[in-house]
């Protein structure tokens, strides 16, 4: 495990950071999420439970924590910081009930990206996250051992992803957008076809007695679509990570 360094940055006349002189170190590959205090840890899919933990047990509060592009490196990186300052050195403190009685009084602690340290942390984040993303995208793109069945009809296609998207936009008119946007491709296509396989319309989302009667309401109510309002989705379009990198601080959106 590599050790966990403070940033160094270069400020401008105003104050603000201007750009990291140092790269930010993390152990490699982080898969659980630690307490920032503590040795607990928990599975990256029970953020909300650490989430909790951190607001009851601590009164700590992360900001916008859902554009945080690696939660368990942000952690990682904080818990090394505040081992070696005090947490009223990088959060803003709040007073619930602050004109009651003291003892009624409770502090509560914000990190957020206010702080210039966190912000760069952030950025910097969002930034790995881009490149190791158009690092698989290209890797999709020279990949020669696809193959896979349309999930309309038995047409087979093998080498080229972008020969089924393309298939399936223009015979089926399902179009899940333009080929050059999507990454991770075949969890997608694998998303889509366990949908299909559990009679679940892809746009809507209801389910359905029989493949005859799914595929008949796809095409009456022209549902061939992806629902631009899961939230799921989001990982597999390119342009998301684009502007979530030029832009840390405004969520994603769904590209059609």
């Amino acid at each position: 495990m590599r050790e966990i360094k403070r940033p160094q940055f270069e400020y401008n006349q105003d104050g603000g950071v201007d750009h990291i002189l140092e790269p930010l170190c993390f152990p490699e590959q982080p898969h659980t999420l630690s307490c920032l205090f503590f040795s607990e840890s928990l599975p990256l899919m029970h953020k909300d439970v650490l989430l909790k933990h951190l607001l009851l047990q601590h009164k700590l509060v992360i900001a916008d924590v859902q554009l945080i592009a690696h939660l368990p490196k942000y952690l990682l990186y904080w818990k090394g910081r505040f081992l070696e300052q005090p947490i009223t050195d990088f959060c803003s403190e709040i007073k619930t009930n602050s004109t009651g009685p003291v003892e009624k009084q409770e502090r509560y602690f914000l990190l957020c990206d206010v702080l210039p340290e966190d912000r760069a942390l952030r950025e910097k984040l969002q930034q790995k996250r881009l490149e190791e993303v158009l690092e698989q995208q290209q890797k999709e793109r020279e990949d020669r051992s696809f193959h896979r069945v349309c999930m309309f009809c038995n047409d087979e296609f093998t080498g080229n992803r972008s020969d089924l998207l393309n298939h399936m936009a223009h015979e089926h008119a399902f179009s899940v957008g333009l080929p050059d946007n999507i990454v991770y491709c075949d969890e997608l296509l694998d998303t889509l076809q366990s949908k299909v396989d559990n009679l679940q319309c892809l746009y809507c989302e209801k389910t359905f007695k029989d493949k005859v009667t799914l595929k008949d309401h796809m095409r009456k109510k022209a549902h061939r679509r992806i629902n631009a309002n899961n939230r799921q989705y989001d990982r597999f379009y390119i342009i998301n990570y684009l502007v979530a990198a030029a832009s840390p601080h405004r969520r994603s959106y769904f590209p059609l």
